[in-house]
């Protein structure tokens, strides 16, 4: 009760200081409200609706894990005579499509153990006309068929795991940030990796899989009593449709569906060898500078990782290679003014780095950019999760956010500290302290300071709260050349000292069919993270969300959701920054065929001090994946909006169309071809204010599970009016986790580089 009190008292004041810390007029208010009605009405059928749910909790079965047979041999061959004895559960309900209705194919999974790791073997039936698998990459075979272990070590979703594989023995392994707050694939963290094997057999209508889990791979407290949740889950598809059935009932009205496992795995008195390994590496690389002159580069270093307990685990790094191998996905910035995000994909960064996630961007670990020397520490126990890393970088990026636009530089060397304290608490629930700090070689710093509450106040109702407080010194340099002036400050790196603060607070509601949110955000215009990403600052936003979702499973229509949401941003001097509409609908048809629309009504915006008003902006999609050999995606969109980055700010006509089209063969080639194209016309489509196309186009080609070969290649003309051309062959050998080797190339503007890259993990 005290907590709903606190929780209640603490939303109340956030919309308070929405309202007074900017002194809205009630006129303002008014008109506002007036377009919220009717997502207030809907919000109020929502509760209504599901109100007669109670949200009694499961009952979980506990199953002891018997010892593996000494002549017992992981070949990839499962059968249920070879497995006798063992932890046995069918996969009975598919959950996808359809709401636990029964599975159209047998699905059977197996668990043994050892003194050292988890024995999981698998028997899955298909139907030969619809089966889809490849031979690829670790962690690229998420389309096919495939089935896995979900595993919550902890029982408190605090970290689910899931790992996987495919019917040629491809490994997957991914890891959920917040399994009770999904915005999306960002819940997924995929750069996740770990130690495991895999073995598989294909038959005409089946396939079967044995895997070998390592205790000392997973992270698990020190208690000698292990009570580990699980579910087994598939994908697999029935015809033309994508399915997935897994071993317990899912309710649907249960935002966490991760804290309805219906099992739990007894592992009392394990005692693994504790985890010990050493990852160095030798990088060489030949290449044209922009002068015309050839220059080289080779560097030696490596890494460590050493486990003090099953809970708790040391990383260190000596000039570790963070260079990125591949190009990341590309993305159309030509009319956005703010910087663009994108994920953390180095291995160094990823253990722990869940417990880094928040809604707004506190940490982002890609500051840290060429480090000459790391070191991390985590801890975990049942009541309690730490993090600490520290290092420094001898250049790093920096980030000046602002009001309408951001502006972006470059550091010189820095130590940057990031400190993270969580306390985990039942049905995914916590509450944690962050703090980040970099300080300036050449004077000058930025420190972070972050709390956080993440809490089932009722069944399903969801709380989250963000505190924090940022503390700036700049440097007196030249890193950043130009950018808006803020309160009374300005852009210029000039040694100005100023803190800001952000707030977030938003309540959650999820039935069987509506999810509903409404939350408030502040951020004042001198909050600046600068170990984070929050490119834009000086706002207050309050938000509300209205979902319904069907799930009739028909022949014609499988499931479908439509969302509608209002949106008020204001700044800090009273001025309305932006009053919006947006909705969204979605359906997934017969014949794995989806469709999604969305409109934005911008009823006004305020950019650059300057009013427009009744902007709109939509876009269609469709996607269709009949089988495994091909799929398509298009969307067109367009409307009325700003051309932001233009010397003159007015509004065009927008025009948005892509493509992207895959293509496999034999079970090793596949192909994937992506073309965007967009352009802004004159609001009268007499004259033209950009144009422009983005194509990629990717080869790969698997000889074996371990080892591909890939050929990347690029197009696009938005950044000036000649062609930017890039081409990247790329050779690559992993037959583990954390051991590769690989040597290619990349051409771009007229330049070149060859490089090369070993790595071997020594040590389990």
């Amino acid at each position: 009760m005290l907590l709903r009190k606190f929780i209640l008292i603490t939303f109340l004041v956030s919309f308070s200081a929405f309202k007074l810390s900017g002194q809205i007029a009630l006129v303002t208010i008014t008109k506002y409200l007036r377009k919220v009605l009717i997502l207030a009405t809907l919000t109020i059928i929502g509760f209504t609706a599901g109100a007669q749910v109670n949200g009694a909790l499961k009952t979980v079965k506990d199953l002891v894990v018997p010892y593996l047979p000494e002549d017992h041999t992981l070949n990839g061959y499962v059968s249920p005579e070879k497995y006798s004895g063992a932890i046995e559960l069918e996969l009975k309900y598919e959950v996808n499509p359809g709401t636990n209705t029964p599975s159209p194919f047998l699905t059977k999974g197996y668990i043994f153990r050892t003194d050292q790791a988890l024995i999981i073997g698998f028997i899955a039936e298909f139907d030969p006309k619809s089966f889809r698998a490849n031979l690829q990459r670790r962690d690229e075979a998420w389309d096919d068929d495939l089935i896995g272990i979900a595993l919550d070590v902890y029982g408190d979703t605090r970290n689910m795991i899931f790992i996987g594989s495919n019917a040629y023995a491809v490994q997957l392994d991914v890891r959920k940030n917040d399994p009770a707050n999904s915005r999306g694939d960002d819940q997924f963290d995929g750069s996740f990796d770990c130690n495991y094997e895999t073995w598989a057999k294909r038959y005409d209508s089946s396939y079967t899989i044995e895997m070998r889990i390592p205790f000392n791979s997973l992270q698990f407290g020190n208690s000698n009593e292990q009570r580990w949740k699980f579910s087994f889950w598939r994908k697999a598809f029935n015809g033309a449709q994508e399915i997935e059935i897994q071993t317990f009932l899912l309710d649907r009205a249960n935002p966490c569906s991760d804290c309805q496992y219906a099992h739990a795995l007894i592992l009392d008195g394990i005692k693994p060898k504790l985890r010990s390994t050493l990852l160095p590496y030798a990088f060489g690389a030949i290449g044209s500078e922009s002068t015309g002159e050839v220059s080289s580069i080779g560097k030696l270093g490596g890494s460590a990782f050493i486990a003090i307990s099953p809970a708790t685990s040391i990383e260190a790094a000596l000039i570790p290679d963070f260079s990125q191998v591949e190009a990341d996905v590309a993305q159309v910035s030509i009319n956005s003014s703010f910087a663009l995000f994108y994920p953390e994909r180095r291995p160094f960064f990823i253990e722990g780095s869940d417990l880094l996630e928040s809604r707004l961007k506190y940490v982002y670990t890609r500051t840290i950019s060429q480090p000459q020397a790391l070191s991390k520490v985590n801890f975990q126990s049942k009541k309690l999760r730490l993090y600490a890393l520290t290092g420094y970088d001898p250049s790093s990026p920096y980030l000046v956010p602002g009001e309408n636009y951001s502006s972006f530089g470059t550091s010189g060397g820095n130590w940057s500290t990031i400190l993270r304290a969580e306390h985990p608490m039942a049905n995914a629930s916590s509450f944690g302290f962050m703090s980040t700090h970099r300080v300036y070689d050449e004077g000058g710093f930025g420190h972070t300071l972050a709390l956080d509450l993440n809490t089932q106040i009722r069944p399903r109702w969801r709380y989250k709260m963000e505190l924090a407080r940022t503390e700036t010194l700049e440097p007196e340099k030249d890193w950043i050349s130009s950018g808006e002036k803020f309160s009374d400050y300005t852009a210029e790196l000039d040694g100005e000292r100023f803190s800001g603060y952000s707030l977030f607070t938003g309540v959650y509601r999820q039935t069987t069919n509506w999810k509903t949110r409404m939350d408030v955000m502040l951020l004042s215009p001198t909050f600046r993270p600068e170990m984070g990403f929050e490119p834009r600052n000086n706002f207050r936003r309050l938000e509300i969300g209205q979902q319904y979702r069907g799930f009739p499973n028909g022949k014609y229509i499988k499931n479908y959701s439509i969302y509608g949401e209002t949106s008020l941003y204001t700044n800090y001097r009273n001025v309305i920054k932006e009053r919006s509409t947006f909705t969204f609908a979605r359906m997934q048809l017969l014949g794995n065929i989806n469709l999604s629309l969305n409109g934005k009504f911008i009823e006004k915006e305020n950019y650059l001090n300057i009013n427009y008003e009744n902007l709109f902006n939509g876009r269609a999609n469709i996607s269709w994946s009949p089988n495994q050999a091909f799929s398509i995606s298009g969307g067109i969109g367009g409307g009325k909006a700003i051309a932001y980055n233009e010397i003159n700010p007015r509004i065009g006509i927008s025009q948005r169309r892509g493509i992207e089209l895959n293509i496999q063969a034999k079970g090793k080639f596949k192909w994937s071809l992506d073309l965007d194209y967009e352009k802004m016309n004159e609001l009268d489509k007499s004259d033209l204010i950009y144009e422009g196309v983005l194509f990629q186009s990717v080869i790969n080609y698997s000889i074996t599970r371990a080892l591909d070969i890939r050929f990347v290649s690029q197009l696009n003309n938005f950044d000036s009016d000649q062609l930017n051309v890039l081409i990247q062959p790329l050779i690559q050998f992993r037959p583990s986790a954390f051991s590769l080797f690989y040597i290619g190339g990349i051409y771009q503007r007229g330049q070149y580089q060859g490089y090369l890259k070993w790595q071997k993990q020594i040590g389990n």
